[in-house]
């Protein structure tokens, strides 16, 4: 799960799909796997034209910039063709890029999305293949997608690369009379870029549609039943399609998960006090090395510095290292992009040792080129520093992660009173970094307000009849809390859970031994973990 760029909060995950051939014939097989819903015959029918990712010009580039990441050289790619609105089959069409990496000893296919929203899944097939556990990857094709609206899959879009940059920047106070009216021009131009430049698409992102989408693939994959591996909001696509589909639901594993059926103001709570104690996780262990820790004095001391270089940065932009081309000046690092380079580095324990050396050269020198850095990183952009192509961003990952959450969220018309209390519970959960989380909300900001589409969470999603699903959550998980993931297991009429005891967003990518070996002996062998199981690190 990511926090949007202004005033709205999103999640994401990524997707395994396995399917079980058993002892059926290949021709049973495929009967069994494109049996469609009325009305959709030909896209269930549809065969993916495999071919190398590089060989195909479409492929080449991201919806914004040429690949930074991919590592397409090894990978075939394919696109899917679905129905812009499910509800009208015979209309428009969109197509949804798809990679894989082929295992030596493929017994399936398993299908991964990276998260977000927004995150590609054909960016990242790659790091899957480089972080899973040995028995997947060996025995299991690997299967990446860009959902709707992300990516090349007919890609979100609001404004062009010099506008996201001011527009992610901004340090207006919307507590202020004129704060609050620029603030609101902001808004007003984000969301008429992504109506302009986006078009019908807009209003068909939803995850119900994207949901949907899987079941496409995964008769085009030929499988009979989709065995899933989601991480962070793609948690909520798995739940989603296990509601859809629970007689298509294979082998299902939800890693940091999110609770489906929370409103945008109950997520931002509950993340906010995860942030809070992931940083609080760093501000302890930063002060047992008084040699490479920036920071001084107790707990609590320590964790005001670091929202003091916020505050200092939205006072005295820092200056940093690296120019860039898309605004053809220097870049300064705002209090914006300060806290979005702090917020980044807390999804890893692994980045503390970045962190610390960001804020001692922020606090020093009031040098903010590494926090940009990881600013620009979650915000897939690159500046000829963080990543060695051109400057600008590769990836629509902050105009996805908005216009998503839009279509799942269902508004209401706070008053003044509840909205002034909703800002206060936000930073009673968060002493230190609520007051940021918390920006806007008294005052009733919201980039939804006048969003196309609302589709709204499911009534249910407790998935009656679908295999096992096993939901994974990390106990100090910043981007989604652990309690999600005791939720949605609870939610879920076959859930199990499994807990992983440690920091950082979701477990299994690159995660223990303990944790892999139960994820890919459920995947991969269909043994189901103990509902209960602990993996520390």
């Amino acid at each position: 799960m990511r926090r949007a760029g202004r005033w709205v909060v999103g999640v994401c995950t990524a997707a395994l799909a396995v399917g079980l051939s058993g002892c059926a014939s290949s021709s049973d097989k495929d009967a069994a796997a494109t049996t469609a819903p009325a009305g959709l015959e030909r896209y269930y029918s549809q065969q993916l034209d495999w071919k190398g990712c590089k060989g195909q010009p479409e492929f080449s580039s991201g919806s914004k910039k040429a690949d930074a990441f991919s590592g397409l050289d090894d990978l075939e790619c394919a696109w899917l063709t679905v129905p812009l609105d499910y509800a009208d089959p015979s209309g428009e069409t969109i197509r949804l890029a798809v990679a894989r990496s082929t295992a030596k000893h493929s017994r399936g296919s398993v299908v991964f999305n990276p998260g977000g929203p927004g995150g590609s899944g054909v960016e990242t097939v790659s790091m899957i293949v480089d972080g899973a556990g040995d028995s997947l990857v060996d025995s299991l094709d690997v299967v990446g997608f860009d959902p709707r609206g992300v990516g090349r899959s007919a890609p979100v879009d609001c404004l062009d690369d010099a506008d996201l940059d001011a527009y992610l920047a901004s340090d207006v106070d919307p507590s202020t009379e004129v704060g609050l009216e620029q603030a609101r021009t902001q808004l007003d131009e984000f969301v008429a870029g992504c109506a302009e430049l986006t078009g019908p698409v807009l209003a068909h992102v939803d995850t119900v549609s994207a949901a949907r989408d899987m079941d496409v693939l995964r008769a085009a994959l030929r499988e009979p039943t989709l065995t899933y591996l989601g991480i962070s909001y793609c948690t909520k696509l798995g739940a989603t399609y296990a509601q859809l589909f629970p007689d298509r639901v294979g082998r299902m594993v939800l890693d940091g998960a999110v609770d489906p059926t929370l409103t945008p103001h109950e997520e931002t709570v509950v993340q906010a006090a995860g942030f809070e104690s992931a940083l609080r996780a760093y501000v302890e262990d930063c002060l047992t090395d008084e040699k490479t820790c920036p920071l001084s004095g107790s707990v609590d001391e320590a964790m005001a510095q670091v929202a003091d270089v916020v505050d200092q940065a939205r006072a005295h932009p820092m200056h940093t290292a690296v120019g860039t081309r898309v605004t053809g000046v220097d870049r300064t690092v705002t209090g914006a992009t300060a806290l979005s380079g702090i917020i980044a580095a807390l999804y890893s324990e692994e980045t503390w040792t970045l962190l610390s050396q960001a804020l001692d050269m922020a606090m020093v020198d009031q040098d903010g080129t590494l926090l940009a850095a990881m600013a620009d990183v979650y915000a897939s952009r690159c500046d000829g520093f963080s990543c060695p192509v051109e400057d600008g961003y590769y990836g629509n990952i902050q105009e996805a992660i908005v216009a998503i959450s839009c279509a799942d969220a269902p508004r209401d018309d706070a008053d003044p009173q509840v909205l002034a209390e909703r800002a206060q519970e936000i930073v009673a959960a968060a002493p230190t970094l609520g007051r940021f989380f918390a920006e806007g909300v008294a005052e009733g900001l919201d980039s939804c307000e006048d969003w196309p589409t609302v589709v709204g969470p499911l009534p249910s999603y407790a998935a009656e009849g679908a295999a096992p699903i096993v939901v994974i959550g990390t106990t100090n998980d910043p981007a989604t809390p652990y309690v999600w993931a005791q939720d949605l297991a609870a939610m879920l009429d076959s859930g199990v859970l499994v807990t992983n005891k440690g920091e950082g967003h979701g477990g299994y990518v690159d995660g223990t031994r303990c944790l892999q070996t139960a994820v890919d002996d459920y995947l991969v062998d269909g043994k189901v973990p103990e509902d209960g199981l602990t993996c520390s690190d």
